[in-house]
């Protein structure tokens, strides 16, 4: 079993402890002071005593403590308690705005100077007069320059600290947005997996059904790729599936191999010539770059092109897909083009297939254009940027 508390730091365990022991050494100097330079107060002692019990709730009543350390140092001594104003100062700017921090310092030492100039006026207290200088320290002047650094070192850690904690926030909402877009992708991949998968296993069906009699060799044939199709498409949905299940730290690494294991273009065109489609494959220029995504995502251009000539083109006499890659200008183009009619049924598509498309052509930096041909037909030419997928 893991201890949790181990990995807590021995600071936080044992926060009441580490309070307890500065309170002390605040009312220290104070102490000494009191002990060596001067008669000693049974009142200032109390008084000091008071202040350290009342440091050890600095961090639940910063203001209270502050406060109280403060009202305490004009009626005491106030240069005894310094030290403690320090501490109560620091509280105080480390959780509040700089704003509310300056008016904490102001706290810190007006009241101890107001006390100081009351105890003057009844006859009480030493004076630069005197014989005696008072020393330098709370309650001789609005600027002292041991809380003034107190303060300081307070603003500067809270700012340190919300500075860290709105980066943090930043790299989460980032972190949040990239797998939010890495869960979009999956989407487009269940789109690609479920509908194509489909719409090439009904073609299948269609065509051993209407050879059954005339062609039973073509009709077993037919079955034999539909249940290849099924079974492939199966596969890829519960890999995807199990995707979404897993961990965050998983899918952030899952999720950049996604259809790396596709089959090459030349077995998937052949299933979709099995299916009936005339179609014929020509891959020219020079070698595809060895990027996963790059192939992945020509795999599905092509793909859904050949899809969408089994919804919705009819009389199809002849498919030609020509992949050329140029290492010279970075470019791969993907041409499909068919010589269907438009099919006379409904369609049975979701009507995103060209803008999914054409999302991946710009996620490569590259582009894609579709349209009607001349006398019939239909062409989509897709552009990929081969620099985009180093």
């Amino acid at each position: 079993m893991v201890d949790i508390g181990a990995r807590v730091p021995l600071y936080h365990r044992h926060r009441a402890l580490v309070d307890a022991g500065l309170a002390v050494v605040a009312i220290v100097p104070g102490l000494i002071s009191i002990l060596v330079e001067g008669p000693s107060t049974a009142l200032t002692i109390g008084l000091l005593l008071l202040a350290a019990a009342t440091l050890c709730v600095r961090r639940r009543l910063p203001w209270t403590t502050l406060a109280v350390v403060a009202v305490l140092a004009a009626i005491g001594e106030g240069q005894s308690f310094t030290p403690a104003l320090c501490v109560a100062v620091y509280t105080v700017a480390r959780r509040s705005t700089t704003g509310r921090a300056a008016l904490g310092y102001l706290l810190a030492v007006g009241v101890p100077l107001i006390g100081t100039t009351v105890k003057i006026i009844l006859g009480v207290a030493v004076t630069a007069t005197d014989d005696i200088i008072p020393a330098i320290g709370v309650g001789t002047s609005v600027v002292d320059p041991y809380v003034v650094l107190a303060c300081a070192a307070g603003i500067v850690v809270q700012n340190t600290l919300q500075r860290r904690r709105a980066q943090e926030a930043l790299l989460q909402q980032r972190i949040d947005s990239a797998r939010a877009t890495e869960r979009t992708r999956i989407t487009a991949e269940m789109h690609d997996v479920v509908g194509h998968a489909l719409t090439v296993m009904i073609s299948l069906a269609n065509g051993a059904r209407s050879a059954w009699e005339t062609d039973p060799e073509r009709s077993r044939q037919a079955l034999t790729h539909l249940g290849e199709v099924g079974a492939t498409a199966l596969d890829d949905m519960q890999r995807t599936l199990r995707v979404l299940r897993d961990s965050d730290h998983q899918l952030d690494d899952a999720l950049h191999h996604s259809g790396y294991d596709l089959p090459d273009i030349g077995s998937m065109v052949e299933v979709f010539h099995a299916a009936g489609m005339p179609v014929e494959l020509r891959q020219r220029g020079d070698a595809l770059p060895e990027s996963a995504m790059l192939h992945a995502a020509i795999h599905r251009i092509v793909q859904e092109c050949l899809t969408n000539v089994l919804r919705y083109a009819q009389g199809v006499t002849a498919v030609l897909v020509t992949i050329e890659c140029t290492a010279r200008t970075g470019t791969v183009t993907i041409d499909v083009d068919d010589d269907g009619l438009p099919a006379s049924a409904p369609s049975i598509g979701t009507g995103r297939g060209l803008i999914g498309v054409s999302e991946r052509a710009a996620s490569f930096g590259g582009t894609c254009v579709y349209g009607p041909r001349t006398p019939r037909g239909w062409a989509v030419r897709t552009t990929l940027r081969t620099e985009k997928s180093r």
